[in-house]
């Protein structure tokens, strides 16, 4: 193989399924957090880990729809800050290096990011330039240089996605087209959302797409079809790798859990589907997890029902993931890892 080839053939990997059953997990432990609040409240998602163990989420309430804050908690449950991204798109927010956090508004036509201090205060914002094709954003991600990853649905035809990347002054580096999703496009406008057991699109895909930064520097973005990809995506807005995740047996379409740490790749997968279609048809969650360099699977997990859901940080050596789960006026965070044999 030549040079020239040997870099393609490192840009682009699949991942196929891990040899072996799925390993169980059940909740070692649990933490309790210092989050209170009045009746029941779910999880929106995505939510997010950084590099020092905390956690990020955002609890949605009965009549409140996406309103209300952000919270950031420690790996000993205490919530640390509150972010209010009241005004901003929904659930758009991403975690910045310093353990502030970025969400997205528009302003008009402009795309415009509220970045907040770690103690929950709004700082400066940034405007971006416009891309040479506009999109409305649903993921953004941000580089520890600061730049920033967004991506999103076009405005001028509503079925097709997009991304771009920026500094950290809103100076377009580079709008991207990921492979893959001109067809997507393709797909949705012509109403194919037949399932097949190699490839699933559906108009969710874009929209469920997420966006997360690993500890290596590069942001990490999901596209959710089935078998979802993962591109690897620098500051300069180079594709450095690409990675078609195919689930463990018994999988359906990933969910908005994914995290790299320690070159692991974590990927969520729902469970059990008799309806391709609804989430709610599915019976439960599983787990890969892949070498983030090489896609090579290194195991798969199955999680109990009780162990609690979504996601909020995970630790390798040995794997070990942290659960969100409810309580009756507040929320826990159960410790879950694999039984051992």
């Amino acid at each position: 193989m030549n040079k020239r080839l040997a870099i393609i053939a490192g840009l682009f990997v699949t991942a196929m399924p891990a040899t072996g059953q799925l390993k169980p997990l059940v909740a070692a432990s649990t933490i309790p957090t210092t989050i209170k609040f009045e009746g029941h409240a779910g999880f929106a998602l995505p939510t997010f880990c950084d590099e020092k163990g905390r956690s990020y989420v955002k609890l949605m309430q009965p009549g409140m729809g996406m309103a209300g804050p952000v919270f950031r908690i420690s790996d000993k449950g205490i919530a640390e800050a509150e972010f209010d991204i009241t005004g901003t798109l929904g659930n758009t927010f991403a975690v910045r290096p310093n353990g502030g956090i970025a969400a997205a508004h528009l302003d008009g036509k402009t795309k415009v990011i509220d970045n907040f201090d770690p103690d929950g205060q709004r700082d400066a914002e940034v405007r971006l330039e416009s891309p040479p094709i506009p999109f409305f954003p649903t993921q953004i991600a941000i580089f520890p240089s600061g730049g920033i990853l967004l991506a999103g649905i076009q405005y001028r035809t509503r079925d097709q996605a997009s991304a771009a990347v920026y500094d950290d002054a809103g100076h377009l580096i580079k709008q991207l087209v990921l492979e893959g999703d001109a067809e997507l496009g393709r797909t949705i406008q012509a109403g194919d959302n037949t399932p097949s057991p190699a490839s699933r699109v559906d108009n969710s895909s874009i929209s469920r797409s997420v966006a997360i930064t690993g500890d290596d520097g590069n942001v990490y973005f999901m596209r959710a079809t089935s078998p979802p990809t993962i591109y690897a995506i620098s500051s300069t807005g180079e594709v450095v790798r690409k990675i078609v995740v195919q689930g463990p047996a018994g999988a359906g379409w990933p969910k908005f859990g994914i995290r790299v740490i320690k070159n692991r790749l974590v990927v969520e997968f729902y469970r059990e589907c008799t309806n391709m279609l609804d989430s709610n048809s599915c019976k439960g969650t599983v787990f890969s997890v892949l070498d983030a360099s090489t896609g090579k699977p290194l195991a798969n997990y199955s999680l109990e029902d009780t162990a609690g859901d979504p996601i909020a940080c995970y630790a390798p050596d040995p794997d070990r993931f942290f659960m969100f789960q409810d309580a009756p006026h507040g929320t826990a965070i159960a410790i879950v890892e694999s039984v051992p044999k």
